[in-house]
């Protein structure tokens, strides 16, 4: 009978987890070797390759690695309340939460448990705290009425803090106490953002840059949230392309009603007035800005169905917060079909293409009105309604962008961003077959 090859990988977690502490690695090699003699061509890099794939290992950032159900024992994480938490009866979870009480949501099958996390509250009842995905991207949970009877007990509001410890984080153990916003330590929470920012700008230096759930792994593995005080939510220090202190994002001012800011002979297509360097082509895809008020709290969305008028079935809808503008959903429709951003456009809110009165232009193009000058919440839209989304002058693709969703008070969340999508994309320039001249698909079909 052949003898089993040793799973090294299988090896290096059991090494890890039966430590009770972070090890370095040449002290998990020296381990698994006495487990099994490491026979591989490159021994090291063999475990190497083990704990980098794992979600289960984690690094302390100072060259140990220690089994992170462990490691985030004693960890403090701050749940700042959105308005939408309060009118909804729902707890929306940001990432740093989400991974201190639920830390191997994207473990392999072997370890992963989405099971309820077992909550201490202050009056010593226990409450367990189910996992839901409400809408794509959007995890939380609607708690229980236990839950429920302590907290409107407390006259809670917007911007008032549920503080969740990691009491035993194998057995999924935790304790909530609350904390209003007027009780918050400015002082300490500003140095708290500042260092986690500071972290991140670091860890984004590696060559691929570092994702989300990697990163709020490593300052729960690594000790960052044992501090007593903890910062501010994560989403409103990383929106997952740059990291910013909250405290320096003050409040947009709202733009004045632009249909009649701009004389249209004013206006430089060369150098468009007030374009955020954002939105400047600079040799790379363009994407669209995340909304600075759906990073820190609950904000109004709009969900608009985008289909091409010859590709009816073929749709994606798409969600946007009342601060996007309509240059962030020309550029969300672009990368949702996959298309190269490389012409001008229009939008039409009559439906008519080449309607002037109802044109909103892009921002190289002649008109009074322009993309990045109309946030979507001052559009007024209406449930129902439908108007033209219009790429290429030359070769006037036309969509319908019809209204399927307002919602006054959604969760925090990255917006813009595509809820659902229908049907494949269709090539932005369509095959032509050499012996019948005939398009893989016709855009002018209607």
């Amino acid at each position: 009978m052949t003898k089993r090859k040793p799973n090294f990988t299988q090896l290096t977690h059991d090494v890890v987890r039966a430590a009770g502490e972070a090890l370095p690695f040449e002290e998990i090699v020296r381990r698994v070797h006495a487990l099994a003699p490491i026979t591989t061509k490159n021994p090291r890099q063999t475990l190497r390759n083990a704990i980098a794939q794992s979600r289960m290992i984690a690094a302390t950032g100072d060259g140990r690695y220690g089994w992170k159900l462990s490691l985030i024992n004693g960890a403090r994480v701050r749940h700042t309340l959105q308005a939408a938490e309060l009118a909804h009866n729902r707890l929306y979870w940001d990432h740093d939460v989400r991974d201190a009480l639920w830390p191997t949501f994207f473990a392999i099958a072997k370890y992963a448990d989405r099971s309820p996390a077992v909550v201490a509250l202050p009056n010593g009842a226990v409450t367990p705290f189910a996992l839901e995905m409400f809408s794509r991207g959007v995890w939380g949970t609607p708690a229980t009425p236990l839950f429920w009877d302590w907290f409107h007990g407390l006259a809670a509001g917007p911007g008032d803090h549920l503080l969740f410890a990691v009491v035993d984080g194998e057995a999924r153990q935790y304790r909530v106490d609350f904390q209003p916003r007027a009780a918050r330590d400015e002082a300490t929470i500003a140095e708290r953002n500042e260092a986690l920012v500071a972290v991140g700008r670091e860890l984004r230096q590696r060559p691929y840059g570092i994702a989300h759930w990697d990163f709020t792994s490593r300052l729960l593995a690594g000790g960052f949230y044992h501090h007593p005080v903890p910062p501010d939510p994560f989403s409103t220090l990383w929106d997952g392309d740059r990291m910013a202190p909250a405290a320096a994002e003050p409040e947009p001012a709202p733009p004045a009603d632009l249909s009649w800011r701009l004389a249209a002979e004013a206006y430089d297509v060369e150098n468009p007035p007030d374009l955020p360097p954002e939105y400047e082509p600079r040799g790379v895809r363009r994407r669209a800005r995340a909304s600075a008020r759906g990073r820190r709290g609950s904000v109004a969305t709009v969900t608009l169905r985008v289909s091409h008028r010859a590709l009816p079935d073929v749709w994606r809808d798409i969600e946007l917060a009342e601060d996007n503008t309509l240059e962030d959903l020309h550029l969300v429709i672009q990368q949702a079909y996959r298309w190269w951003d490389d012409h001008l456009y229009s939008f039409f809110l009559s439906g008519r293409a080449w309607d002037s009165a109802s044109e909103v232009a892009s921002p190289w193009s002649e008109g009074v009105r322009h993309t990045h000058q109309v946030e979507i919440g001052r559009l007024e839209l209406r449930e129902g309604q439908r108007f033209l989304y219009l790429f290429d002058y030359g070769d006037e693709h036309e969509f319908d962008v019809t209204v399927v969703a307002l919602t006054p008070l959604a969760p925090r969340a990255v917006y813009p961003r595509v809820v659902e999508h229908h049907g494949a994309s269709p090539p932005q320039y369509p095959d032509m077959d050499e012996e019948s001249g005939a398009m893989s698909w016709d855009p002018h079909r209607r």
